[in-house]
């Protein structure tokens, strides 16, 4: 879950069942097979992080928290590990989370590696529930 992939139908799902969701990719998974760098080139998310003063990892990890989702990042880098800590302080404007929901979504993951002729699924469209 990141602000590009939010997910809202499935967090209302777990919200009216009592399960807690996890974001294990917020940033994008920039570096993996799956992931890209789009949610970290975001020109919105870019625009509120210039205005706040803050990195665009940091208004996404605080995004997701507002949310009322916890987070799971991984970093190696003790600057990113130190910026990752530095968003319980300050919170996102209503104007911000606005913008956040406006942003055009898409699956972080197509899915496509569990789609075959001989799997329960024989295509992306019926691994998906339809929402982005």
């Amino acid at each position: 879950m990141n602000p590009l992939w939010q997910q809202k139908k499935l967090r209302e799902f777990c919200k009216e069942q009592n399960i807690h969701v996890t974001a294990y990719s917020p940033l994008g998974a920039r570096g993996t097979f799956w992931g890209t760098n789009d949610v970290l080139g975001s020109k919105i998310l870019q625009e509120i992080a210039l205005v706040k003063g803050k990195t665009v990892a940091q208004i996404c990890l605080r995004w997701v928290l507002e949310q009322g989702v916890s987070v799971v990042v991984k970093s190696f880098n003790k600057g990113r590990i130190k910026e990752n800590i530095e968003i319980f302080d300050w919170e996102l404007s209503s104007e911000d989370s606005q913008k956040i929901d406006q942003i055009e979504q898409k699956r972080g993951f197509p899915g496509h590696l569990f789609v075959w002729e001989e799997g329960p699924y024989k295509s992306v469209e019926e691994l998906w529930d339809g929402e982005i």
